[in-house]
């Protein structure tokens, strides 16, 4: 298996303080594509100057990215406005740096958590479809795909409605095989038979079915077989993104990733 090609196709998450403090000569040395994680503090905390520096590093060196929008303490479908409204100025930061960096695409949290809203459902999700239409009409000019990404959410209805409503072809589908399978209530099957039209990247890390414990593929319980081989049957080859979350586990998923590759051969050019 040629783990230095398969480097070309994916790309592996880190959130921008560590790549620009400690993972840049590794990454560069490497070939690694980035997805590059953004939250309030590092938008806070770098100018323009340092992202533009980095930006103009990877470009250089021949090396793509995604970019992953700030997520914590944000919600699209906020009952309180101001929340929503930081929610919103927070993610098209994220979409100004996406366009500074060309990246693929950058993947959005709904910020859906049945424990807060529980009886706010219905309103949450008209805001949230308030929030999206806003968030594709600034992407548009900056042709940006955005992914909406499962998290906390129960079976696939909020993602089901935002679709439904929101036609733009800019706006898809990052399924993280992980969140679903620790958090969702409903199987893998609904999710591809619901969302599979919309899925434009996967988020991929294992777990041990309790924890989101964000290990290299084939160091937990998932199925790993069943996503590829319905891909490959379904001839859909959505951006790849590995999610390990220590250093030691990026070989491994690369190499898990190499290997469900081989047999279900998705990246067009990719061989043992």
């Amino acid at each position: 298996m040629d783990i230095e090609r398969l480097k070309q196709h994916v790309f592996v998450c880190c959130p921008f303080d560590l790549l620009l403090n400690k993972y840049l000569p590794s990454l560069l040395e490497e070939h690694i594509n980035p997805e590059i994680g953004l939250n309030g503090e590092i938008l806070g905390r770098f100018r323009w100057s340092g992202f533009k520096k980095i930006a103009g590093i990877l470009k250089k060196e021949g090396i793509s990215c995604t970019i992953h929008a700030p997520y914590t303490d944000l919600s699209l479908g906020a009952i309180d406005r101001k929340v929503r409204r930081i929610s919103i100025e927070r993610i098209k930061k994220a979409f100004d740096l996406a366009s500074l960096f060309e990246a693929r695409s950058v993947i959005c949290h709904t910020g859906f958590d049945h424990r807060h809203y529980v009886n706010f459902k219905d309103r949450w999700m008209e805001n949230a479809i308030e929030s999206v239409a806003d968030l594709v009409e600034y992407a548009s000019p900056l042709n940006i795909s955005i992914m909406l990404e499962n998290v906390y959410e129960s079976d696939t209805r909020i993602h089901r409605e935002i679709f439904r409503t929101i036609k733009s072809p800019l706006l898809g589908f990052c399924l993280d095989f992980g969140h679903q399978n620790v958090f969702s209530e409903t199987g893998l099957d609904s999710w591809l038979k619901d969302l599979g039209d919309r899925l434009g990247q996967l988020h991929l890390h294992d777990n041990m079915g309790m924890h989101d414990d964000h290990l290299a593929i084939g160091e937990g319980i998932l199925d790993f077989d069943s996503l590829f081989s319905w891909l490959y049957a379904q001839k859909k080859t959505p951006i790849l993104t590995l999610e390990p979350h220590e250093e030691k586990a990026v070989i491994p998923a690369l190499e898990g990733l190499a290997g469900l590759l081989s047999t279900y051969p998705i990246i067009p050019d990719f061989s043992c």
